[in-house]
């Protein structure tokens, strides 16, 4: 009887189990791998976009004719526009005249380190947000030819020319939408349906004189 021969087949065949069954192992790795990915997949979803902390709102009127004729509303919001916030007038317009409009909206509850919404966030996503307006004045507005594309191909509402009529008392509103589910801007104040408001602002005791 030849040992060797009967050493050299145990040898081979314990090598073909030893083979398979590392086979086997990393297959049950693999599985197990690919397992707990999709778990932690389920488990941990893409993060939604929050919205920005707009903590200060300033629309800047000024007289087309006259640089001195200014009107300046300011709304501030420390904690965000959903928390406490102070509204003010300062000045009062003329009437039977034009005023353009400079909007400024920044997040400011890191003062050295002021953000701004308007430029960095709003514009560049001009096509997802839209600006409303209102006012008890009989103002009329006008979004001017140079205003930046808005939501649903509109005009976005950055760039208007305010008229003032007669002498009053009254309010003026701004609004900012989000994701409008339709925008409107065939009424100059603006339109829309759906969407969330990233703010909605009444400044109250606006003069015409």
């Amino acid at each position: 009887m030849n040992t060797n021969k009967i050493n050299t087949k145990t040898m081979n065949t314990n090598y073909l189990n030893f083979m398979k069954n590392i086979k086997l192992f990393i297959m049950a790795i693999f599985c197990l791998t690919l397992i707990t990915s999709c778990k932690d997949d389920d488990d941990n979803p893409e993060p939604v976009n929050e919205t920005e902390l707009i903590t200060n709102v300033t629309l800047t009127f000024t007289n087309t004719g006259d640089a001195d004729d200014v009107v300046i509303m300011s709304n501030v919001a420390p904690d965000g526009q959903e928390g406490a916030f102070t509204n003010s007038v300062n000045g009062t317009f003329t009437a039977g005249q034009s005023y353009f409009l400079d909007l400024n909206i920044t997040n400011e509850s890191d003062p050295s380190d002021v953000d701004d919404i308007l430029n960095d966030d709003i514009i560049p996503e001009g096509d997802e947000h839209f600006f409303k307006y209102n006012n008890t004045l009989g103002i009329g507005m006008v979004r001017d030819a140079s205003d930046l594309a808005g939501a649903g191909g509109t005009r976005l509402g950055v760039s208007t020319t305010w008229i003032t009529a007669a002498a009053g008392t009254g309010n003026l509103q701004i609004i900012l939408v989000h994701e409008p589910d339709s925008a409107d801007d065939s009424n100059q104040f603006g339109i829309t349906t759906g969407g969330e408001e990233d703010f909605n602002i009444t400044f109250q005791g606006v003069e015409v004189q």
